[in-house]
């Protein structure tokens, strides 16, 4: 990713403070320039009076600043998010998978960008509280609402731990709040992730299943279309319901019965367990659709169970 030539932030999307040796204490901001790009710095200078005013009325607010570890950002803006990349475990070792997004930097430039699941999940916790602005009052207002922008920072993919990347959401309208276009990133990511899951075997599966079954109130131990199901009415999947009892019909008539003969001709192997799970699919969930503060609850539950996953496999 090129580095973007140095321009005026108009909006701020957050301000930060580093706690990196080199600059603790010093402020870093991100935003976007009067073209519409992403942008970041840590000169008071380098913000427009719109971007200042925001930061002064934050500040005046008494809000504690959110703290982070690194010494500079860069500044990009999320477009969507592609697939989930899937690296084979060397046992005893579990190996951290990826999920690609694409993003616009600072150039207006578009780049896919590969994030490890531990930092895009413990980043989405992280930015459970956004950075607020104040809104545009209108003539006849009594009273004005902070805006809520939400933006999520971590290391740079490629860089020195001190550099961090901000991963900006762009507001539905001018002067509104991200909250659709950042919801969408982490429904995506989540969704990416729980169907990764889901299509390991048991004994290779980080745990994501289990946390959602329990937000749902249910345990997820209905296999492929049961956990479709779930998917769908968390709100982070979409397909028909004629698709859907599709796979139900193939699952219950031939997917048990198939890898039952693989099984006997030598070509996969296939514990009991599993086999048992295949051929008698249980009842199906039933969810609610999941706003963006259980979003963020269960990508910070998922994130827990990961760190657990990967601790035990490097002891092994």
């Amino acid at each position: 990713m090129t580095t973007p030539h140095r321009q005026t932030i108009e909006r701020l999307s957050v301000a930060v403070v580093s706690m990196a040796q080199e600059k603790r204490g010093v402020w870093l901001f991100a935003g976007w320039d009067a073209d519409g790009l992403p942008q970041s710095t840590d000169r008071l200078a380098e913000l427009a009076s719109e971007a200042r005013e925001a930061l002064e009325l934050y500040r005046s607010s008494g809000l504690s600043p959110r703290r982070v570890p690194y010494a500079s950002l860069t500044a990009v803006e999320y477009a969507l998010t592609g697939p989930a990349v899937d690296f084979a475990d060397v046992p005893p070792q579990r190996a951290e998978d990826q999920v690609r997004y694409t993003v616009v930097d600072g150039e207006g430039a578009r780049h896919d960008l590969a994030l490890g699941e531990m930092a895009v999940l413990g980043a989405i916790a992280d930015a459970r509280t956004p950075w607020q602005v104040a809104g545009r009052t209108s003539a006849t207002a009594v009273a004005d609402t902070a805006v809520p922008l939400y933006t999520v920072l971590l290391p740079a993919p490629g860089q020195r731990p001190n550099r961090g990347l901000a991963l900006l959401f762009r507001p539905t309208l001018a002067g509104s709040g991200n909250e659709a276009a950042f919801a969408s990133f982490v429904r995506g990511t989540i969704s990416r992730l729980l169907i990764l899951d889901e299509s390991q075997p048991p004994e290779r599966r980080k745990g994501y299943l289990e946390v959602a079954g329990r937000l749902a109130g249910v345990p997820p131990t209905g296999g492929l279309a049961a956990a479709l199901r779930l998917l769908r009415r968390l709100g982070l999947v979409s397909f028909s319901e004629e698709w859907y009892r599709q796979v139900r019909r193939q699952q219950q008539r031939s997917k048990g019965a198939l890898v039952r003969l693989l099984r006997a001709a030598g070509l996969v192997a296939v514990s009991d367990e599993v086999l048992a799970e295949l051929s008698n699919p249980r009842p199906d969930y039933d969810v609610e659709p999941l706003d963006i503060d259980a979003l963020v609850k269960l990508a910070g539950e998922m994130y827990a169970v990961l760190r657990q996953s990967l601790r035990q496999s490097s002891t092994l």
